[in-house]
């Protein structure tokens, strides 16, 4: 049938063996994890796989869409659990192993990669510690990290992979996924790497960072002959939109120490450039990037005539992601201007018209695509928004139905959740700032007491319009949540997001701001708030009640940053001339206005009370500052609260944990808040 044929849909709730109650709204329930996620279609459409959580391990059953029956449950018997997971065939799948890490937040792939039948036989590792040759031939040893790079669609005995090395040349190999044997395609000319294929499965450009520069580069494979096309001048007499592309232009001078690539353009690190997709057809590849322009745009670039396309650049935000369909056409894009919006291109295809059905079916939701059969008659997605967790969904068109799979997060009261509204007002020095309010669940917001909930990161991050399972909680609690997008916030272009550079205290003033805007509208009672945020969120609500001790009634910082002259001396972020070298940009070299911006050094200053949540693995926000601002504290006389979690890091994976920092937050609000 086709997509216009949708106006007759049965919704029908199939029934599983997962969970699809819906929950209590309270602290512990807020506290889980979510019980779905993810679920993929098998390519026959027959059968589905669910990564789902039971008794806290990350499983994956193996469900026959007919007949209901549980076909496995696959699982890691030793150490580690299922993370990520794709259908080989409607007989094979691959698994990837996840572990928790003290130092992080959740659960981190190990780079251990399994094949398995569906019904749990003729399993192997074909990748990783345990992993054994497959041939005395072969030079290079599986026993390394590896991480999946494309499925091969029309090979299903074979995959791509990247084995991680120590020093970021992450070379390709063809895995066979029945014997482990494999072969050595491709050895990339960039650290980093990302790849992009052809519909066929063949290696068309990687994007990654010059070891010496930082810059971000892409070359063409030369292999595949497609670097042909890159020799001599096609621009004659051409619009401005055709690049040259021969000589320094694109820097075609510059020779990779792999002959087998081709270089083809580069960029600072500072600005976006971002590999999407390939075209076979056109003979394109599809990039976002800024260009020169303070906001990031959609380009394709014909190889064959250098000819360059805007595709699509929106007039306030930046390009989310691009739309491709399964030809690597691009169709769409999506961007976040306050909600979160869709624009369609030109150009026929059914992964286009089968989203736009759904958008018109569930408006005002986001829908997220996972999977879809070889045939595209069926296929799963997620519908979501601010007061919608989530739900997945298939989606049959040949029956015309729309069918309930399961909730993303089964723990929580889908019918009571806090709508999330944008906000967006000037500052006093006359810029545009954005942001989000979530208004209590227990009376009028200017009755209720307001968190102030700053996010992390600083640089690039910002909150977006969706389900927040923490302002959630507090809304439920009785708080309103105020998210500010301050500046240094990404997606509003290039000046919005270099504004924070070493001015990690100066944009808190568009947090103070965004109160002062709320409050003359009669929203929130800025007097009657207190300031809560994680990592540099936890900076910031440091530092603001610093600044602001007259507006503030408490503050609680999460695995917050104290002392930035000492960050570039402890924590991970120094164990790499990157990561040095971004810090040194994002906070400056004066070493003087690094202590002026640190709660550490104006620790006196700090007169509200203040609550410390920390994990002691936590190396990001290293652990030690923490200690060692609670310990000036209280030289200084300060009493204030501390919770130091032993065995978590920069963040919280086990639910007890995260429930025990959760009721010790609402008991701290509740004591200062009226």
């Amino acid at each position: 049938m086709s997509i216009s044929k949708f106006g007759r849909i049965l919704i029908s709730i199939l029934i599983l063996n997962i969970s699809f109650l819906f929950g209590n709204e309270n602290i512990q329930n807020f506290s889980k994890l979510p019980d779905i996620y993810d679920i993929q279609i098998s390519p026959n459409g027959e059968m589905i796989g669910v990564h789902r959580k039971v008794d806290d391990e990350l499983v994956l059953s193996i469900i026959n869409l007919n007949t209901k029956e549980l076909i496995y449950n696959h699982r890691f018997i030793k150490k580690g659990e299922i993370g990520d997971f794709w259908w080989l065939s409607d007989e094979r799948i691959l698994l990837s192993k996840v572990t928790k890490f003290s130092t992080r937040n959740n659960r981190f792939p190990t780079g251990e990669l399994y094949a398995v039948n569906i019904d749990g036989k003729k399993s192997i590792m074909l990748t990783g510690r345990q992993a054994k040759r497959s041939s005395d031939t072969v030079k290079d040893d599986p026993r390394q990290p590896a991480f999946v790079m494309d499925m091969l669609e029309d090979d299903a005995e074979h995959i791509i992979v990247q084995f991680f090395s120590s020093d970021g040349f992450y070379k390709l190999y063809k895995l066979n996924v029945y014997d482990g044997k494999m072969e050595r395609f491709a050895s990339p000319p960039v650290k980093q790497p990302f790849y992009v294929f052809d519909n066929s499965g063949n290696l068309v450009a990687v994007q990654g960072v010059d070891p010496e520069t930082f810059n971000f580069e892409i070359y063409i494979y030369g292999k595949n002959n497609l670097a042909d096309y890159l020799v001599g001048s096609a621009c004659s007499g051409q619009s401005i939109d055709c690049l040259e592309v021969t000589g320094t232009q694109l820097g075609m001078s510059k020779k990779p120490t792999n002959s087998d690539w081709t270089f083809w353009k580069s960029t600072s690190w500072d600005d976006r450039l971002e590999l999407v997709a390939y075209d076979a057809e056109e003979k394109s590849l599809v990039t976002i990037e800024n260009d020169g322009n303070d906001l990031s745009g959609i380009y394709k670039t014909d190889l064959l005539s250098g000819k360059r396309q805007l595709i699509y650049r929106h007039d306030t935000v930046d390009v989310g992601s691009v739309l491709i369909d399964e030809n690597s056409t691009v169709y769409g894009a999506t961007f976040m201007d306050g909600f979160p919006s869709l624009v369609f291109f030109k150009g026929e295809s059914k992964q286009k018209e089968r989203l736009k059905y759904l958008k018109d079916l569930f408006s005002g939701s986001m829908i997220t695509p996972t999977s879809a059969s070889d045939d595209e008659n069926k296929s799963i997605f997620m519908v979501s928004s601010d007061t919608n967790p989530g739900i997945y969904y298939l989606l049959n068109e040949e029956t015309d139905q729309v069918t309930p799979l399961g909730k993303y997060w089964g723990s929580i009261d889908y019918s009571n959740l806090a709508t999330m509204d944008p906000i967006e007002f000037t500052t006093r020095d006359g810029a545009t700032v954005y942001g989000y309010i979530t208004k209590s669940r227990k009376g009028k917001s200017s009755d209720s007491p307001t968190i102030v909930h700053p996010h992390g990161g600083p640089e690039g991050i910002r909150d977006s319009w969706g389900f927040d399972h923490r302002s959630q909680m507090l809304a439920s609690e009785g708080f309103n949540v105020l998210q500010i997008n301050f500046r240094g916030s990404g997606g509003y272009g290039l000046a919005y997001e270099r504004f924070i550079r070493a001015n990690w205290d100066g944009v808190l003033n568009d947090l103070f701001d965004g109160m002062d805007y709320l409050h003359a509208e009669g929203i929130i009672d800025k007097f009657n708030s207190c300031v809560y945020g994680g990592s540099y969120g936890g900076y910031a609500a440091t530092q603001s009640a610093i600044m602001r001790p007259d507006l503030f009634k408490c503050s609680v910082s999460d695995v917050g940053v104290y002392d930035l002259v000492n960050l570039f001396n402890v924590g991970d972020i120094q164990d790499s001339r990157g990561g040095m070298a971004q810090l040194a940009i994002r906070l400056g070299d004066n070493e003087e206005r690094h202590k002026e911006m640190s709660p550490h050094y104006n620790a006196e200053k700090l007169k509200v009370p203040f609550f410390m949540i920390h994990g002691e693995k936590d190396i990001r926000a290293p652990y030690e500052d923490a200690v060692k601002f609670s310990k000036k504290l209280n030289s200084l006389g300060f009493d204030h609260k501390t919770l130091f979690i032993a065995k978590e890091g920069h963040g919280y994976s086990d639910e007890n944990v995260r429930y025990e920092s959760n009721m010790e937050l609402i008991n701290f609000f509740n004591e200062h808040l009226n």
